[in-house]
């Protein structure tokens, strides 16, 4: 009966554990939602982005990604500004769960108070659920940016972003071996 329970239960990632392979290439687009620092004095916001990656074996991959919203100032008569998050990340994979870490640049602008380039880090957990396909999988993460003191000088002692996204991943390349 226990071995009926764990096969049920680990049916699912079957699929997943066979769908990276070294030299494949995963491209996505997505949804987000990020909350700002408040010390930024700008509205959470929905947001688009996408992702390129490629695995360098079955549990490694390496991705970059952008991911850009407008939100809305709390400052009186700014508006909307540009947010731009653009990352290159080491992503870990045990079959359809994730983490990952690297380092992101966030763009700002175009008027002040706002126009300004931060470096970041950041460190995000996610899923990818495989369809009947093991090409193509729904892409659930989340994901924390921090800017620490050095990389924004001037500026308030540290920022903490936090990010949520939703969206497609297809895997294209060899695969299957």
């Amino acid at each position: 009966m226990r071995a009926l329970i764990l096969t049920l239960i680990l049916l699912p990632y079957a699929a997943s554990l066979s769908a990276q392979h070294s030299g494949d290439v995963e491209i996505g687009g997505f949804g987000s939602y990020t909350r700002y620092d408040s010390r930024l004095q700008l509205d959470n916001q929905f947001g688009t982005g996408g992702r390129l990656g490629i695995f360098l074996g079955e549990h490694f991959s390496i991705e970059a990604d952008g991911n850009v919203a407008q939100p809305l100032s709390r400052f009186s008569g700014v508006g909307r500004t540009t947010a731009a998050f653009a990352s290159a990340s080491l992503v870990i994979s045990s079959g359809g769960l994730f983490i990952l870490g690297g380092y992101s640049r966030l763009h700002m602008g175009p008027s002040a108070p706002y126009s300004s380039d931060l470096n970041a880090v950041h460190a995000g957990l996610g899923e990818r659920i495989f369809f009947v396909s093991n090409r193509a999988a729904l892409r659930l993460e989340g994901r924390a940016y921090y800017c620490p003191p050095p990389g924004n000088p001037g500026g308030p002692q540290r920022l903490l972003h936090l990010a949520v996204t939703a969206g497609m991943s297809f895997l294209v390349g060899p695969g299957g071996r």
